[in-house]
């Protein structure tokens, strides 16, 4: 009774979650925001390693430029949001419009040469926008999940969003890459129909869908469940 007792809990937690990731809330979004974002770099990198002739000292500076960047940038969204009050959704959805603002940029590249990832001065641009702008995800995105997990579940929830978000990682650059062969042109910019989209329809989907006053009742009532579960188990294992 006490291995039942045991291992019985975190089996039906797990389950939980698992249903839960399935099913179309907050985790849609931000696992296809999140794939999306995570290929539009790795694109954007093999863009501009292409530009700069992968000349080491021209990227060290590069580098440079976007860390001084992401520090400005991750500063200045912490300010903004301490200073006016805005809601972690409110930022999580500035960060989502710069992705976008990201995708649709190097879209542009598919049609013309002038603009769109395809000049070296457009390699610097992207460093300074992207660690201003698009940098914070990284730890916006976790406090997301922190405000849709219930209190007490936090290591099983981030655990499982790690995973899926792992294993999810290969979906955008295998999408891309044939969408790259299968064009005739081999144009590499061809990829920010399918990012562009992606990260527009993700954006869509957390701004109408995820209602955080909404998933705090269900946290609540999720954890009154689980404690009134916990005590009848308890009371079941000690027996009459």
């Amino acid at each position: 009774m006490a291995i039942k007792a045991e291992f019985g809990v975190p089996h039906r937690y797990v389950s939980y979650i698992f249903l839960s990731c399935l099913l179309p809330n907050s985790s849609t979004g931000y696992f296809l925001l999140g794939d999306s974002l995570n290929t539009t770099v790795t694109v954007v990198a093999t863009l501009q390693n292409g530009l700069v002739a992968y000349n080491s000292l021209q990227l060290t500076y590069l580098y440079l430029v976007g860390i001084a960047a992401q520090a400005a940038g991750i500063y200045s969204f912490w300010f903004i949001q301490r200073r006016f009050g805005f809601t972690t959704k409110t930022m999580f959805n500035a960060i989502a419009v710069g992705i976008i603002l990201l995708d649709g940029w190097g879209m542009i590249g598919i049609w013309t040469n002038r603009f769109g990832f395809h000049n070296v001065w457009e390699v610097w641009l992207y460093q300074v926008f992207y660690g201003l702008f698009v940098c914070p995800w990284y730890s916006y995105s976790q406090t997301m999940i922190s405000e849709v997990t219930p209190r007490g579940r936090e290591f099983l929830f981030f655990s499982l969003f790690s995973i899926i978000g792992k294993t999810s990682a290969f979906i955008g650059p295998i999408v891309s890459s044939a969408i790259i062969d299968a064009t005739p042109s081999g144009n590499q910019s061809t990829p920010f129909y399918f990012l562009f989209s992606l990260s527009l329809c993700s954006f869509l989907f957390l701004v109408f869908f995820v209602d955080i006053k909404k998933s705090r009742l269900e946290q609540a009532a999720f954890i009154e469940r689980e404690n009134e579960r916990l005590k009848l188990g308890s009371v079941d294992s000690e027996g009459p």
